[in-house]
Formats: C-alpha cells, structure tokens, sequence
C-alpha cells in the first residue's frame, strides 16, 4: 500500500502570524545583516552606504525596543546593545566623512 502525501515544503508548514514587535525586530536584523555587509566592504564601497543602514538599523530597533523586542537574531542578542554597536558606527562614519573629508589623516 502506499501512503497518500500531501504538498511538502514551505507553503506547507504551519506558522502563526508574526506579531508587530516581531515584525519589526526582522526588519532591523535586515538592516543589521546589510550593515555588516557594508563593514566588511567598506574599503570598496561608499562609507555613506554604511552610515545610511546604521542609522535606519538604529531607527529600527528603537521602535521595536518600544514595542517590547528584548532578544534578537543578530550577533550581539540584545537590541539595546545592537543600538549602541550601530550609533558608534555611525558616529564614527559620520566623523570619517564629514570631518576628515572621506580620508584617513596623513
């Protein structure tokens, strides 16, 4: 006898709707993947690049921080630290860009 299957994959799996916070909190490890991308690539890319997605990293998960987000999937698990690590990036960037003028000093 051989057994009737069903659809498998992931149309098939059962997910319960994500929450706001939840939302949210994706949207912001988005933004922190694409963040780390742009470190790792700063040499060969814009700098402004980087600054764009910290600051909207930084927006993100303040919001899902008032929202009651307390654990994440990005690197550091804690949104409040994840904020400090991207406003030092930010600082940093916007330093390197505005004040020293895109160069490292001679």
């Amino acid at each position: 006898m051989t057994a009737v299957v069903g659809p498998v994959g992931p149309q098939s799996y059962v997910r319960p709707p994500r929450t706001r916070p939840e939302k949210y909190e994706n949207l912001a490890f988005t933004f922190c993947r694409m963040g780390t991308v742009g470190l790792i690539a700063w040499v060969l890319s814009p700098a402004v690049f980087v600054l764009l997605v910290s600051l909207i990293a930084i927006g993100l998960y303040a919001r899902s921080i008032s929202l009651g987000v307390s654990w994440t999937k990005c690197f550091l698990r804690r949104p409040t630290l994840i904020v400090g690590f991207w406003g030092v990036v930010a600082i940093a960037d916007a330093y390197w860009l505005f004040v020293l003028g895109g160069s490292w000093p001679a």
